[in-house]
């Protein structure tokens, strides 16, 4: 009896579901979760957890593969932006590389003196033409090097007037030498000795500002309308030329444009002037180079001392040129 009536409920059961699908309707989630109950009593002796946690997950799952569906099937409209973000949110964000801030914008005072010590000479292989023409007292001395700068070093033969035509400089790692013809061996000097009128010898010779000193940052200035950046520097070594500089250095440009000379004791004894009318160009892009510096002795005399800077030519300069065992010849 008991078998024919489990056989009688089961072909019950199967007419019912037989109609449901003939007629295209979904059985609800409460339907299956009593049919699954109803089953599992009759066939597992009346325990129905393991039906009733598949009838609940399954309409979730089918609910959710519905949606999809339908989202897929409707046309695209105000809603697809908010969809496009969501799915962005969803996919793993690969990191972007970093840019790197425009140098014009940043106050970082090694770069900003690196840059501008590029256009004092600081290159793989320069060559130009300084004019010295010292005012003092009413006179006028003028002298004119042929300036070769690679890095740091700098070779310079001189080239007028006649009584001084031939005499060289040749400076590596801030180590200067002098020499003119009939000397037997070059002679040591310093890069703060007086070449002519209110110009050292350091002077003439590219700047490594950045390495040289350390820099302090002071209160942004205006000299002549161009807003400058200013930085107190102070010399990390006596090979220096100078012992302590106040620089002032064109925002837009990156270029020194003013700068005051200090002793070691805290005495200004002069200030110079730059300009830079002249132009290189590095790596296709154009940049400004120096041409001139106006050194002015302290006590505003009137007296002055002109660095004119002419022909400026990027090459590639050979290593005898800056060979101390070669120096003399």
């Amino acid at each position: 009896m008991n078998g024919l009536s489990r056989i009688s409920a089961f072909g019950l059961a199967l007419l019912i579901s037989t109609l449901a699908v003939a007629q295209n309707a979904e059985p609800t989630a409460k339907a299956v979760q009593e049919e699954r109950g109803f089953f599992g009593r009759l066939f597992n002796g009346g325990d129905s957890e393991p039906a009733e946690r598949a009838a609940t997950s399954r309409p979730a799952a089918e609910s959710s593969s519905s949606a999809a569906v339908s989202a897929a099937s409707q046309p695209s409209g105000p809603s697809a932006p908010a969809r496009a973000e969501r799915e962005a949110k969803a996919v793993p964000q690969v990191a972007k590389a970093s840019v790197p801030v425009s140098l014009a914008g940043s106050a970082d005072p090694y770069q900003i003196l690196k840059r501008a010590d590029e256009s004092r000479g600081n290159l793989q292989g320069i060559a130009w033409n300084v004019e010295i023409e010292a005012n003092e007292r009413g006179r006028t001395d003028t002298m004119l090097y042929d300036i070769k700068a690679r890095g740091f070093n700098i070779s310079g033969i001189n080239i007028a007037p006649p009584k001084s035509k031939g005499q060289k400089l040749l400076m590596l790692d801030n180590n200067m030498w002098f020499h003119k013809p009939g000397l037997s061996k070059p002679i040591p000097i310093s890069l703060r000795q007086k070449l002519m009128g209110q110009a050292s010898y350091g002077d003439v010779a590219s700047t490594n500002y950045a390495e040289d000193y350390d820099a302090t940052q002071l209160p942004d200035e205006t000299v002549e309308g161009v807003d400058c950046y200013v930085f107190d520097l102070k010399a990390r070594n006596s090979k220096t030329t100078y012992d302590r500089i106040v620089y002032w250095v064109d925002k837009k440009r990156l270029v020194g444009v003013k700068a005051d000379y200090y002793t070691l004791s805290g005495k200004r004894f002069k200030s110079a002037n730059m300009q830079y009318a002249s132009t290189v160009s590095i790596n296709g892009e154009v940049r400004p180079f120096i041409s001139e510096i106006a050194i002015y002795e302290e006590l505003m005399s009137g007296d002055v001392t002109t660095l004119s800077m002419s022909k400026p030519k990027l090459a590639p300069l050979p290593d005898f040129i800056f060979n101390i065992n070669l120096f003399m010849k």
